[in-house]
Order: structure tokens, then sequence, then C-alpha cells
């Protein structure tokens, strides 16, 4: 019976409670998990350092790749006006029929506030803008929801954003 017990590890109880039995060794999966893992890293590590990679250069393909499908998007030079521009000039004319006669001829300002400042009352934001239009405000700003379509009250919006 001596015999036997000096084969086990002793118990070794430590200050906070806790007792280490030295008695049960770590199960092999645990083994084979910890060095598998070892490798891993290693070999993730070698793949990312040696292999040249590096998140400035996946950036600048991004941005390779951007740059030349925005520039398939755009229109050759002399090619007739775009959507876009015909919204432009749309709103101008929207803007000369409908908001001239308050906020004059450029935005500078009369009976209505001036919008060619920075910052407008309730906000210079798209979706600001456009409530403005399409809803109205207090004090003498006419809701134009009824008269403007929805593509109309955004590129006039557009346009009073870039005045």
């Amino acid at each position: 019976m001596l015999e036997n017990h000096q084969h086990q590890r002793p118990a070794r109880e430590f200050d906070d409670g806790l007792i280490e039995m030295r008695s049960t060794p770590v199960p092999r999966y645990f083994t084979f998990l910890f060095y598998g893992l070892i490798i891993w890293a290693a070999l993730f590590m070698a793949y990312y350092l040696l292999s040249g990679w590096s998140s400035e250069g996946e950036f600048q393909r991004k941005m390779d790749q951007h740059i030349e499908q925005v520039a398939a998007q755009q229109p050759p030079p002399g090619a007739p006006a775009t959507a876009a521009a015909q919204d432009l000039e749309g709103a101008r004319r929207l803007y000369s029929q409908h908001c001239a006669a308050c906020h004059g001829a450029s935005g500078q300002g009369g009976i209505g506030p001036a919008l060619d400042v920075a910052q407008y009352k309730y906000g210079r934001d798209q979706a600001t803008v456009m409530q403005s239009i399409a809803q109205g405000r207090p004090a003498g700003m006419p809701a134009y929801a009824n008269q403007f379509s929805t593509a109309q009250i955004e590129s006039l919006s557009q346009y009073l954003i870039g005045l």
C-alpha cells in the first residue's frame, strides 16, 4: 500500500482554496488543440508576413477598382447632356418660377431668407431642405408637395444646396 501511494502525485492546495489534483493527466485533445493552434498561428503569420500582403496595398487595389468603375460611368467629353444636367436645368427653372420672387434671383434673399449662406435656419442637409420645400415652414414658406413631384423636390434641394 505504501508503494502505491508513492507513485501517485500528491495533491497541492493553494492559498485561495483551490486544490490541484496531479493524479489526473491533461486530456490528449487539449494537448493536440494547444499545439495545433500554435502551428496554425505560425502558418497564418508566415503567410501574411512573407506573402507581401499589406492593408495599404489592399486599399490601393480597391481604390484603383473604384476609380476605374467611376471613369467607366462618366460620359465621354462632348456627349449630350445627362439626366443630372437636365435635372439641374429643371431645378433652375423651378427656382426662377416659384422661389426667386421671395428668395432673390440668385438666392441672396428678399422677402424670404437668403439661400446662398453657409447654414439655413432649419439645416442645410438634403433631407431637411426637401422637407422645407415639400411641407413649407412657418412665417410664409408655402408647401409645394402638391405642386412638385418628389424628383423635382429632390433636384431643387440639390440646386439650393449648391448655391
